[in-house]
């Protein structure tokens, strides 16, 4: 799962993705979305691509239902990319369609395809409207007609995009989840506790509850994934740059020069990095929420498993 100093962003371990490859949770949203009614869920499929295929080039949910192929992407960042992203989304998910059926393009009978239907769900800090239709052409370095391609980008924080979710349970359990979540964070608790807390609380407001109670270690793992973006990634980036320093005063002492200081530094500070992203990594693989949660707390617990892991 590491990669350098990254940890890869897995989409099975991301509460969205799971939430929403249930065909349940996944004909809600679609009707939430598209103002149906739909309750039999034998027609909709989940075909989101698999990790191992497109690591980079997939969405977090991929729906094939009513000759549509709809494609929901969850965003803690605005990125203004996500048409142009969403374009290599769906042609991957058709490539992958298409060959799972056998499907040759090289003949002159016209090919039938789903029609696309993609939404970035949007709950993260900045500031932005509850709805923007963002576009591929506006990326275009020449304007050129004919050739589109629209994100429907959803701001689903707080009080925005209400009726949607509403209509839809589980969206609007996840939304709180990643609230509550935040909430705990900004009146001083760790990342650990405040996921905690959260889907405590959310359990007693019975939003998600049988998810929840049936998961819960693996939500932990699975918040922990999305929110790498805006705390997990600089929890390990400050503690990796502390370590490194550490690791760089020393290397610089033994030289005991200026120049091998500054190196020691830098050469300590990228190691350090890395060695905690591999160790978060490890623990995330093998789902051992306990661990990562007192390794993220406790530096002391880290050089242990450190030692244990030959890191």
């Amino acid at each position: 799962m590491a990669n350098g100093n990254t940890i890869q962003r897995n989409h099975k371990d991301t509460v969205f993705h799971d939430l929403f490859s249930d065909k349940r949770n996944a004909l809600s949203l679609y009707n939430a979305l598209n103002g149906t009614d739909y309750e039999d869920t034998e027609g909709l499929e989940i075909v989101t691509l698999s990790d191992a295929i497109y690591m980079h080039g997939k969405n977090d949910v991929s729906v094939l239902f009513q000759n549509q192929l709809a494609l929901w992407e969850h965003q803690s960042t605005l990125n203004y990319n996500m048409p142009l992203r969403g374009l290599i989304y769906y042609a991957h998910n058709i490539d992958g369609i298409l060959e799972s059926k056998g499907i040759k393009l090289y003949g002159k009978k016209l090919i039938k395809i789903p029609a696309p239907d993609y939404y970035v769900f949007y709950n993260g800090s900045e500031k932005a409207p509850d709805r923007q239709e963002l576009k591929l052409s506006d990326a275009f370095l020449v304007p050129k007609e004919g050739y589109e391609w629209t994100a429907h980008m959803l701001n689903i924080n707080g009080d925005r995009s209400r009726n949607l979710l509403k209509q839809c349970p589980a969206l609007e359990g996840y939304v709180k989840l990643v609230e509550y979540v935040r909430d705990y964070q900004k009146a001083g608790g760790s990342l650990a506790e405040a996921m905690d807390k959260a889907v405590d609380r959310c359990i007693a407001e019975d939003m998600l509850k049988e998810y929840l109670l049936k998961k819960k270690s693996e939500v932990m793992l699975m918040l922990l994934t999305e929110f790498d973006e805006e705390v997990f990634a600089e929890v390990m980036r400050r503690e990796g740059r502390e370590e490194g320093r550490e690791q760089g005063r020393e290397e610089g002492r033994e030289e005991g020069r200026e120049e091998g200081r500054e190196q020691g530094r830098e050469e300590g500070r990228e190691q350090g990095e890395d060695r905690v992203n591999q160790l978060y990594s490890k623990l995330m693989e093998e789902k051992r929420a306990g661990d990562l949660k007192r390794a993220i707390q406790d530096k002391e617990f880290r050089n242990i498993l450190y030692k244990r892991y030959n890191l």
